[in-house]
């Protein structure tokens, strides 16, 4: 049997290399992606730009002996680092035995003559080819049983753009690849855009790798307004696109603040939602002002005074917390009233943050750098956690505590029953059921309860700098904005870009509605991925969805969120 009898493989190429030789590989694949196979199609080539198995989750032992055992041919580069990392030694040594036993073709480059005297002696009877050679790529490409291409694809637009509007997520854009004169696209390659004329600014994912001939750019956004712009998308092998013009517009001052039946408080701040999505917290530098619903408009209620800037926000079954850089705790109930309380630092120390915020039903739980947990209104601390306090979550008699050592503390009654390493940086937890989920900067860990099994999957975006934990999914988003939202399966459900250095401030509808607060104090509405709304001033929704409270920086506005963009009114 030949290896074009094999008609179940998945690649034509596997391209064996070490991440120092990454440029070099990277060439290759895009000059092999400029070749046709025997039957007149784009190859498949397999390039593991991670080296460390591509899908998240995946056994990347697993993944790659897949990936190899459904080639047609493996393609090694031969160099000095190579032979000194084991995954190339992996990939080589099997190629070698799947070449014995399915005749799967074994093409190494020589590109280094260094790196000759390193060739395992078994190996040394397989011809490679120099990349000193002047015609290299063409001996390459007949092993490999490649030509050129006589008619290169065509990129091809979808959709037009449509209606645009600076900061706002544009719909998602696609972008196929086909033959000339054929409706069937390439199964493989990128696909990369950019906006014209120079100096417009684009962001969002600008790279992504074709399905099935078409690739699709999802989260897209243009910071400012601009006319006549145009994208032009490229693809190694492609013969390049640009799209017909349109136009980037400002967004419109929205909603309208002179309709008679809109309700506005003559009050200035940051708006917070109670958890019955109407009683509202305003926070106007350190002072908190309660503003209970009485069913046809807002009555004032209790203030409190935190003494620092406030640095976490929680939500209990009815009230709402608020702790501060101090030490200083306010809780506020929907009826107006407030209750301050300073907690002391631990014995010995002087630095006295509160590390985490977590309510049992409306019994709130503060723990602290320091180690010290209390339970709010107790007269002295419930628990004293020597490695400090990161991240904090309270059922009952049961606590559990993330130190700064990076490890997860399972308490019940007060004693430590079980105890799991995680990673140095936790910035967030939330109780799903059976289940625990510890957002870390590089990795999500998924703690069951009941068998005290751990699952950790590394993130699928960079590192992290912010998460909202969340009952049915969980925000993240990393310093280049880039966020995705998963649920308990740790399954990614929504991607989504916003501006570097953003912070999520907000989530409601079990966190498919995002509020993103962007670095010059401006607030965003992300919805279903999408950027819908943005604001130069604080925005809030209510946990279930239905209202939002807008700032003018003078008083605050109520409305319905279908009302700022995506329905309803478009903003």
């Amino acid at each position: 049997m030949t290896t074009t009898d094999r008609a179940t493989d998945q690649w034509d190429v596997f391209i064996s290399y070490a991440r120092e030789d990454y440029i070099q590989a990277k060439d290759l694949h895009d000059a092999l992606l400029e070749c046709v196979t025997a039957d007149g199609r784009a190859p498949r080539i397999y390039l593991d730009v991670s080296r460390t198995g591509t899908p998240v989750g995946a056994d990347w032992q697993n993944f790659l002996e897949d990936a190899l055992e459904n080639t047609r041919h493996v393609v090694a580069l031969y160099s000095p680092t190579y032979f000194d990392k084991d995954v190339c030694q992996w990939e080589l040594h099997e190629a070698y035995k799947l070449r014995l036993t399915r005749n799967i073709g074994l093409v190494p480059l020589l590109m280094d003559p260094n790196a000759a005297k390193k060739v395992p002696y078994g190996l040394n009877r397989i011809n490679w080819i120099p990349t000193s050679r002047p015609r290299w790529i063409d001996e390459v490409r007949e092993a490999l049983g490649l030509s050129t291409a006589v008619a290169r694809p065509d990129l091809r637009f979808g959709t037009p753009a449509g209606d645009v509007v600076a900061g706002h997520t544009l719909p998602p854009l696609t972008v196929t690849a086909a033959p000339a004169g054929a409706a069937a696209g390439p199964a493989q390659g990128t696909v990369t855009l950019a906006a014209q004329p120079s100096g417009i600014e684009l962001t969002g994912t600008l790279t992504v790798p074709l399905t099935d001939g078409a690739a699709v750019f999802g989260d897209l956004a243009f910071p400012a307004a601009a006319a006549e712009v145009r994208l032009v998308a490229t693809a190694p092998g492609c013969t390049p696109a640009t799209s017909a013009p349109f136009q980037v517009r400002a967004p419109r001052e929205q909603p309208s603040w002179d309709v008679a039946d809109r309700l506005v408080l003559e009050v200035r701040g940051r708006p917070v939602f109670f958890p019955d999505g109407r009683t509202l917290a305003v926070l106007d530098g350190r002072r908190l002002s309660v503003h209970t619903w009485t069913g046809s408009s807002y009555e004032s209620g209790g203030t409190a005074e935190l003494r620092d800037r406030p640095r976490l926000w929680a939500r209990g079954r009815d009230c709402l917390a608020v702790a501060d850089w101090s030490g200083r705790v306010v809780l506020a109930w929907p009826d107006g009233r407030t209750q301050i309380r300073d907690l002391p630092p631990a014995e010995g120390t002087r630095l006295n943050v509160p590390g985490a915020l977590s309510f049992d039903g409306d019994t709130l739980y503060v723990g602290m750098w320091s180690g010290s947990v209390w339970a709010f209104g107790a007269p002295e601390r419930v628990l004293r956690h020597p490695a400090g306090v990161q991240v904090l979550a309270a059922d009952g008699e049961r606590l559990l505590v993330g130190g700064l050592d990076g490890q997860l503390t399972d308490y019940a009654a007060g004693r430590s029953v079980a105890a799991h390493t995680l990673e140095s940086v936790l910035l967030g937890i939330a109780r799903v059921g059976d289940f625990a989920l510890v957002v870390g900067e590089q990795r999500v860990h998924r703690l069951d309860l009941t068998r005290r099994q751990l699952l950790q999957v590394t993130q699928p975006v960079t590192a992290v700098t912010g998460a909202l934990p969340g009952g049915e999914l969980t925000a993240i988003v990393d310093a280049k904005g880039q966020g995705v939202c998963f649920d308990v399966e740790l399954a990614v459900r929504v991607g989504f870009r916003t501006v570097p250095g953003a912070e999520l401030a907000g989530s409601a509808l079990g966190g498919r509605l995002l509020v993103v607060e962007h670095p010059d104090g401006s607030h965003a509405l992300v919805r279903d991925g999408r950027t819908t709304y943005v604001r130069p001033h604080p925005l809030a929704v209510s946990p279930d969805g239905d209202r939002a409270v807008v700032s003018d920086g003078r008083r605050l506005l109520m409305l319905p969120v279908a009302e700022l963009g995506g329905e309803g009114t478009p903003a």
